[in-house]
């Protein structure tokens, strides 16, 4: 891409949208990505719109020059996965002028412009009584997980994060800016709820609210020698789902700062106590007194704590999906042992392992919400999601990481294929650049994504000079 004629292009628009290496704003843009992966990609230009006329602007300005992989989309940033919001050398836009939260209470949605962080859209929907369905850190955005599935406190009675959206406003590559809901664009609906950023750029999200009190929940501590009984209580939990308003994910991990091992659970439930559901995880002794936060609490306080602290290193997230089965998930315990001991010298490591449940009411709430393109059946469940979580300090352990880590999802899969408990299904938030979860939703939704790619971006711009590891 001739990049100085793109940008040359974008300051004929407003000579404020380029921000450009060596400015203060191009620094604290790059300081506010997650992860050191994304931080020292460093493009050769951030484009900075602040209206969705703007942003279609930028797309018409900048097309004619696009070459391949050239241009990224940013909204907050969160996302663990290298190159998924940043390009070296590239423009990336980024959305982090696009502001505003309105509340409709007559037709119960929130809309989210797509540059607000979700600690803010919680606190606006919270002052009204009322909840929302989106990520479980208020520092994240609301772009990654509505257009990839997204995971949320909500999600067991209410669906993934993309289920909740009635309505997207997008900016196609044409630079036409449209909407795409149940009624209009109904295709590019669908598509949008788990095919990521391959169709353009979505500007806002429409989301339905409910009501919504105070909430019972938090995260407790405990020993390596009860971690099988929780993965126990788990499997048991989601075999007998009586209970849809509550959120379990159970993790076991290495730390550094502690120099051992330790278990967590972060736990929670829709009203303000603690429900029968939650008392296998909330109970268990013996358990880290000192280290327990469950308490009743507002949606904010709750994803306040979710990130309070957490060491911005260089962070992968990689994943498997199995079927709800202790043997197996057992078994990704083992392996993830069989890891540390490989990942011990590095420095300053932080490497976990976490269960998070995709149970059959999840999957059921995604089919009556209008359907996703996730390609998951009721009969496919309940699930877990195999979370390996590692931040470290220096480029010269990341090929060391990225081994160890892709070597553990594959002896888990393998174990999982041989005992016939394994999950064609790759949750897209924890997929790393050489997996292939857009063809893990199945060969229909897959053909669903690429048609739908076609009927409105005829050139394959967003396939071509859109970067990312997950085209279609």
């Amino acid at each position: 891409m001739p990049l100085s004629d793109a940008i040359e292009a974008v300051k004929k628009i407003s000579s404020d949208l380029a921000v450009l290496p060596g400015s203060e704003e191009y620094d604290e843009i790059t300081k506010s990505y997650f992860s050191e992966l994304e931080r020292e990609l460093k493009p050769a230009c951030f484009l900075t719109p602040s209206s969705v006329s703007q942003v279609a602007d930028i797309v018409k300005a900048i097309k004619p020059f696009a070459g391949r992989s050239a241009v990224a989309i940013c909204g907050s940033g969160q996302q663990a996965t290298p190159g998924v919001a940043n390009v070296r050398h590239g423009l990336t836009i980024h959305l982090r002028n696009l502001r505003g939260i309105e509340i409709d209470t007559h037709k119960k949605v929130v809309s989210v412009a797509a540059g607000e962080r979700m600690g803010k859209v919680y606190e606006t929907v919270m002052a009204a009584g009322l909840g929302v369905v989106g990520n479980r850190h208020s520092s994240g955005g609301i772009g990654g997980d509505a257009v990839q599935a997204g995971l949320s406190y909500f999600s067991y009675a209410r669906g993934f994060v993309c289920d909740n959206v009635v309505n997207y406003e997008i900016v196609l590559a044409s630079g036409e800016i449209v909407n795409a809901n149940a009624e209009t664009n109904r295709d590019l609906w669908i598509a949008l709820k788990g095919g990521g950023n391959n169709f353009g750029i979505v500007t806002r999200f429409d989301l339905n609210v409910f009501e919504q009190g105070q909430l019972w929940g938090g995260k407790i501590f405990y020993f390596q020698n009860s971690f099988s009984g929780q993965i126990q209580s788990l499997v048991d939990y989601l075999h007998n789902q009586n209970d849809v308003d509550v959120h379990i994910c159970v993790s076991l991990g290495y730390a550094a700062a502690l120099g051992d091992i330790m278990c967590m659970n972060d736990i929670f439930c829709l009203n303000p106590e603690k429900p029968k559901a939650l008392e296998p995880f909330a109970d268990i002794q013996p358990q880290v007194d000192q280290m327990r936060t469950l308490r009743v609490d507002s949606l904010k306080g709750f994803t306040d704590e979710a990130f309070a602290g957490a060491p911005a290193n260089r962070v992968v997230k990689m994943s498997t999906t199995v079927k709800a089965d202790t043997e197996i998930l057992k078994y990704a315990v083992k392996t993830y042992h069989a890891s540390f001991e490989k990942l011990k010298g590095v420095e300053n490591l932080l490497f976990s392992i976490t269960f998070e449940p995709v149970p059959i009411s999840l999957i059921e709430q995604s089919i009556s919400r209008g359907g996703n393109s996730l390609g998951l059946k009721a009969s496919d469940g309940p699930l877990v999601v195999v979370l390996f979580y590692t931040s470290w300090e220096s480029p010269s352990d990341d090929k060391k990481v990225y081994e160890v880590n892709k070597e553990a999802l594959g002896t888990i899969d393998s174990e999982a294929q041989s005992k016939k408990v394994s999950a064609a299904y790759r949750y897209l938030n924890y997929t790393f650049t050489h997996q292939d979860p857009i063809s893990s939703y199945g060969p229909e939704s897959k053909a669903h994504l690429q048609a739908v790619s076609t009927k409105y971006d005829p050139e394959g711009f967003f396939q071509t000079a859109g970067v990312g590891p997950f085209k279609l």
